[in-house]
């Protein structure tokens, strides 16, 4: 089993590894005072409306709410980067369902019966390291590099406190019953509700805690299987995870399906030529702040400068295509003209014929398989970021972006 999957949800993957499918383009609309006529530019064969262009505002299924959840909760999970910024480098995170448990966890066969039977509601997994490598749990987790410092972070809802006790407490002792004649249980001094184990001669820790309704695990790994350190680890783990679920109230079951989805507009505003609507993190349909987005970066301290930078302050993903919403008009330019992306480039290439505030660049060879083109579409307050490997395509990508903008509502 794999613990720390490959980088396909990363940042730089969700900006720039898929290739949209063309779908046929639609130029409506007519041009307002000051602004392009979108009739003259070249857009392909991408879409130049949003998906609801000419609907009421999409409203998520009930089975897609916990997706939303999660979502909301990816804004509170601690990352490796947050509790020690030495873990900068990001690996895929999740979203967490009954059906779809990590495995960091422990073993699937045997954590899925008990989300089940405790009634977990939705969660997300985060995964960071201060190398950039991979975690593998064929039996006891092992990493290809020793001299790595690892942590997943992994936080679960339930309906209530006592589901959550019950879980938190099933999920360590069934995991630690499975890997009894090797493993040793470990006292956390600073937490004496968390129960973990680890293996004497292996560089791994888990830890399982409830906290309210709310269940933070840890997969923690050290440079070397040193007790005391992996304690630390998971103590500084806590300290940073803990803060954050205060700040954010659990939901209830009938509260979870109420969940507000794209209110302001901005994920609909995202170039979408394959039409998605469905809310999916796994499957990059999806809204964030800052922590949530980092959570997609392969690099978090250099994603974290450059949307600073930006002064973003909420983002929509939409497949390959990232939008942002900054303070006001002035700052969506000014990341346009600085050429600020969220991924390094190498230099400049030439903008999209007729968007006089758009800009591309070329970016870094092999960098977390980026796309080659990237294109800053600036637009009122949005500013959005559109990939491809050949320049033309980007350029029409750019076009199609702006159209979209000047077609939302």
């Amino acid at each position: 089993m794999k613990s720390f999957r490959t980088a396909a949800t990363a940042l730089a993957c969700v900006l720039s590894t898929v290739l949209l499918a063309a779908c046929g383009s639609t130029k409506s609309g007519t041009a307002q005072p000051g602004e392009i006529d979108i009739r003259n530019l070249d857009t392909g064969n991408y879409p130049t409306e949003p998906p609801d262009a000419h609907d009421d505002d999409y409203q998520p299924l009930f089975i897609d709410m916990p997706k939303v959840a999660a979502m909301r909760l990816a804004d509170y999970v601690a990352t490796a980067y947050d509790i020690d910024p030495a873990m900068k480098y990001g690996r895929s995170s999740s979203t967490i369902t009954t059906g779809i448990l990590p495995e960091q966890l422990g073993r699937i066969t045997d954590m899925k019966p008990i989300a089940e039977r405790n009634r977990m509601m939705y969660g997300f997994e985060s995964n960071g390291s201060d190398q950039n490598i991979t975690v593998a749990d064929a039996d006891w987790p092992t990493k290809q590099q020793s001299n790595s410092t690892t942590v997943s972070t992994l936080i679960m809802q339930f309906p209530d406190a006592t589901r959550a006790r019950q879980a938190a407490t099933e999920f360590h002792d069934t995991d630690f019953g499975t890997y009894r004649d090797k493993n040793e249980p470990v006292t956390l001094p600073k937490y004496p509700d968390a129960r973990a184990h680890w293996r004497p001669g292996s560089p791994f820790l888990r830890a399982v805690l409830p906290h309210g309704s709310y269940v933070a695990a840890f997969l923690v790994s050290t440079v070397g299987p040193d007790r005391d350190a992996l304690v630390t680890l998971a103590e500084r783990a806590y300290d940073t995870q803990l803060p954050l679920l205060d700040q954010l109230a659990p939901l209830s079951e009938e509260a979870m399906l109420r969940l507000p989805w794209d209110s302001d507009h901005l994920l609909s505003r995202a170039l979408n030529p394959n039409k998605t609507k469905s809310p999916s993190y796994d499957n990059r349909h999806a809204l964030f702040s800052l922590r949530g987005i980092l959570q997609y970066a392969p690099d978090r301290e250099y994603a974290k400068k450059r949307f600073t930078a930006m002064n973003a302050e909420k983002f929509a993903v939409s497949d390959s295509t990232l939008v942002i919403r900054t303070p006001g008009p002035e700052a969506a330019r000014s990341v346009a003209e600085q050429r600020v992306t969220p991924t390094p480039a190498s230099g400049a290439a030439d903008p999209p014929p007729g968007l006089t505030d758009a800009t591309c660049v070329e970016n870094k060879a092999r960098y977390f398989d980026t796309k080659r083109f990237t294109c800053i579409v600036p637009y009122q307050q949005y500013v959005a970021f559109v990939v491809a490997d050949q320049l033309l395509d980007a350029q029409q990508r750019a076009a199609a972006q702006y159209s979209v903008f000047a077609n939302s509502r």
